[in-house]
C-alpha cells in the first residue's frame, strides 16, 4: 500500500469534523479573550491620560501648577471638590476611581524648599491585572512632577536650594478603597499581594475541570464501548443509583484533587511569599481593609467550586456517552476546556464587573466563570454577584442533571453516537453483528 494512501488513510481518521469544528471554536474563543484583553488594555490607556484633583490649597501656586499640567496634549485634568479625608464616603459614589488631594499648606512647603506632600486615594474594586494598572500612584506622580517643576522653573530663581528641591519635589501620602473600608497603603502594593495570595484558586479550578471532566468521560466511554455499561444498567439496580454512584465517586474525588492542589499551591506561595505573608503590618492592613478571608468566606468559595464541578460532571455524562471510540472520547472534551478558558484568562487579567456589555454578558453566561470570581466576590463584599452566580449554577445543574437522567433512563445511551453511523453491508465484513455505536 502506497505511503500517500496510507496518510490520507490517517487524516480522515484523526480530521474528522467534530475535530475540525472543535478547532474552529477554538479559534473564536481565542479570539474573544484577545478582543477582551484588547479592550482592557485600551480602557486602561485612556483612563491614565485623565487626572482628578482636588485642590484644597487653592493658591496661585497651585492653579498654576494645575493649568500647566491641564495644557499637556497628553493629559486631562478634572477638577474635583471633596468635603473631607473620609475617601470611603467620597468615592463611594463618584464616578472617578482616584484622586490627587493637594492639601493646605502644600504652596508654603514648596517656597519653603521641602518636599511636599501630596495625598492620592484609590478605590479598589478588582485584584485583575489590567484593573490597576496605568491608573495608580506612579501616573499621577509622574504628571504632578512635571507640573510642579514647570511651575518652579517660571516663578523661582535657580539657586542651590531650588535645584536640590526639584531632584525631590513631591511625596505622595496613599490611601487605598476597598468597599466601605480605607488605610494608608499603596493600592499597588495591596494588588501585588492579594494577587499572589489569590491566583492559585482560579488555577486549581481550571484543573479541577479538566481532570474531571476527563475522568468521568473516559469512565462512561470506556464502558460504553466495552459493554459493560450495557451489563451494569442490565442489572437489577435502579440507574438512577448506578448514575448518582458515578457522581458521587468522582465528586469525592475531584475535592480530594482540589484539597490536594490547594494544599500544595498555598504552600507554594508560602515559600515565594514568605516574608510578605509573615509581615504583620500587612496582615492588619489587609484584615482592615475586609480583604482576609474568614471560614464562612472559604466556606461559600468552595460551595461554588463544588456546583461547578457537579455541572461539569452532569455535561461529562452526556458527552461520554456520544463518543463513539476513545479518540471521539477525547475530542469531546474540547468544548469543557474552551469554555473553562475564557473565563481562566479574562478574570485574571481584567474586571469582568467593568468590562463592556458584550464581554460582560457573555463571559457571565458561561457557569465556570462564576467561580473562577467567587473569592473577589466573597472579598470586595459584592454578595449580589455571587448569589445571583450561585442561583444561575444551579438552574443550570438541574437542567444538566435533568437531560443526563433522561439519557440514563432510555435506551439511547447504548445508541446515541456523535459522528457516528450505520455500516455498510456486502464485501469483507458485512457477517459482522451490528454496533451498539451504530443509529
Amino acid at each position: 500500500m502506497k505511503f500517500s494512501i496510507l496518510l490520507r488513510k490517517e487524516l480522515k481518521e484523526m480530521l474528522s469534523p467534530t475535530t475540525i469544528i472543535t478547532m474552529v471554536l477554538m479559534i473564536f474563543v481565542l479570539i474573544f479573550a484577545g478582543k477582551a484583553m484588547s479592550k482592557a488594555v485600551d480602557d486602561v490607556k485612556e483612563d491614565a491620560k485623565t487626572i482628578t484633583i482636588c485642590d484644597q490649597d487653592n493658591t496661585e501656586f497651585t492653579q498654576a501648577m494645575i493649568n500647566i499640567i491641564d495644557g499637556d496634549e497628553n493629559t486631562e485634568v478634572k477638577r474635583v471638590e471633596l468635603k473631607s479625608d473620609d475617601f470611603t464616603a467620597e468615592l463611594k459614589d463618584s464616578d472617578y476611581k482616584n484622586v490627587v488631594v493637594i492639601p493646605k499648606g502644600f504652596t508654603d512647603q514648596v517656597m519653603e524648599h521641602k518636599t511636599a506632600t501630596v495625598k492620592f486615594a484609590q478605590r479598589m474594586t478588582s485584584i485583575a491585572t489590567f484593573s490597576n494598572i496605568n491608573q495608580g500612584s506612579k501616573a499621577a506622580l509622574e504628571v504632578l512632577q512635571r507640573g510642579i517643576k514647570a511651575t518652579i522653573y517660571a516663578q523661582s530663581e535657580l539657586d542651590e536650594a531650588t535645584r536640590k528641591q526639584l531632584d525631590d519635589p513631591i511625596k505622595l501620602e496613599e490611601y487605598t478603597v476597598v468597599s466601605d473600608k480605607q488605610d494608608q497603603i499603596a493600592s499597588s502594593t495591596v494588588s501585588s499581594i492579594m494577587s499572589s495570595q489569590s491566583m492559585f484558586i482560579p488555577i486549581v479550578m481550571f484543573l479541577l475541570i479538566m481532570y474531571t471532566s476527563q475522568m468521568i468521560m473516559n469512565a462512561i466511554s470506556t464502558e460504553k464501548l466495552d459493554k459493560t455499561l450495557e451489563t451494569l444498567l442490565s442489572s437489577p439496580v435502579s440507574r438512577l443509583s448506578v448514575i448518582s454512584a458515578k457522581m458521587i465517586s468522582a465528586a469525592i474525588v475531584a475535592a480530594l484533587q482540589a484539597a490536594a492542589y490547594m494544599f500544595g499551591m498555598n504552600k507554594m506561595m508560602d515559600g515565594i511569599y514568605g516574608e510578605v505573608a509573615t509581615d504583620k503590618n500587612i496582615e492588619e492592613t489587609l484584615k482592615s481593609l475586609g480583604l482576609s478571608m474568614s471560614v464562612g468566606d472559604y466556606i461559600l468559595v468552595g460551595l461554588q467550586m463544588f456546583m461547578t464541578i457537579l455541572i461539569v460532571l452532569s455535561v461529562s455524562i452526556i458527552l461520554g456517552a456520544l463518543a463513539k471510540d476513545a479518540k471521539s472520547a477525547q475530542t469531546l472534551q474540547m468544548p469543557i476546556m474552551m469554555l473553562a478558558m475564557v473565563p481562566y484568562f479574562v478574570t485574571m487579567f481584567i474586571d469582568i464587573k467593568t468590562a463592556s456589555p458584550v464581554i460582560k454578558y457573555v463571559t457571565m453566561l458561561i457557569p465556570f466563570t462564576h467561580s473562577f470570581i467567587a473569592n473577589q466576590n466573597v472579598m470586595f463584599g459584592d454578595f449580589t454577584t455571587y448569589f445571583i452566580g450561585l442561583a444561575y449554577q444551579f438552574v443550570l445543574l438541574c437542567l444538566c442533571m435533568f437531560l443526563a437522567l433522561r439519557l440514563f433512563m432510555s435506551d439511547r445511551i447504548f445508541t446515541l453516537t456523535l459522528g457516528g453511523g450505520k455500516k455498510k453491508s456486502g464485501g469483507l465484513f458485512s457477517k459482522q453483528k451490528p454496533s451498539y455505536d451504530d443509529e
